[in-house]
Order: C-alpha cells, then structure tokens, then sequence
C-alpha cells in the first residue's frame, strides 16, 4: 500500500500552479468499530465511514497527513462494485490525499471533480476507474 500512495502522489493535480508536497503520511487500516469512533469523535458523525483525513499541518518540507482507511466499509463496496479490496483501498487513499490538498466533495459539482480525479490517478497507476468503474455510479 505504501509504495502505491508513493507512486498516487506523483499523479496528484498541482494546487495554485504548485506540485503538492508531502513530508509525512501515514495510514492505519481500521476495522468498523475504530472507524466509528473516530467518525464520531472527530465528525460528530454516528457510524463508520470509509476514510478520514487529518492533516497535521503544512510545513515548509510539506504536508503531514495521517489517513484511516475502513477495511471493512472496503469488503462491502468491493463486492458491490466488483473489484479487489486492495483496489477499494487504493480509492480510499487518493481520496485522503485529494482532501489533504485542498479537494472537497460536500456538493455535487465538488464531488464529480473529486471523483474524476480519483478515477483518473487510478487508471494511471494501471488499476483503472475505481469509483465509477464500468460506467456504474456510486450511491
């Protein structure tokens, strides 16, 4: 997983004409039950979600981001969606990273653009459109 977020962030767009930088990332992958209380603790959302993003700061060497990825909200949407867990992962990171610089999907315009990109970093790293694959959309 750590060499694939490596390889994402080569692909990431610029932000205000600049390549972003990172000086730190770190994923944990949790289960339901940690993911829920982290949703709740830092969203004051009940219930799990797929990933959260915490950016740390931007310091001058780049941005510390810390990114939890849910393993199990992952298992379901692959099924669903008929790709590896491993690929449903890999969308749950860029999707983290794209937060990190600055990507929001809080409307629908946001969310199409968020999405795109996820797809097309995702397709450059030879997995293919993870979010929307086949055309399909997600709920």
């Amino acid at each position: 997983m750590l060499e694939l977020v490596r390889s994402m962030i080569e692909f990431l767009p610029a932000v205000e004409g600049k390549s972003p930088t990172f000086s730190q990332i770190s994923i944990r992958i949790v289960r339901d039950e940690e993911m829920s209380q982290l949703h709740e603790k830092y969203s004051n959302v009940a219930g799990t979600t797929d990933v959260l993003t915490f950016v740390q700061g931007d310091t001058a060497s780049g941005i510390e981001v810390d990114l939890a990825l849910c393993a199990d909200e992952a298992k379901r949407r692959c099924a669903e969606f008929g790709h590896s867990v491993e690929n449903e992962l890999a969308l749950y990171a860029v999707h983290g990273l794209l937060h990190a610089i600055g990507f929001d999907d809080q409307d629908e315009v946001q969310a199409r653009r968020m999405h795109a990109e996820e797809d097309r970093i995702l397709t450059s790293l030879g997995l293919g459109a993870v979010y929307a694959p086949r055309g399909g959309e997600r709920s």
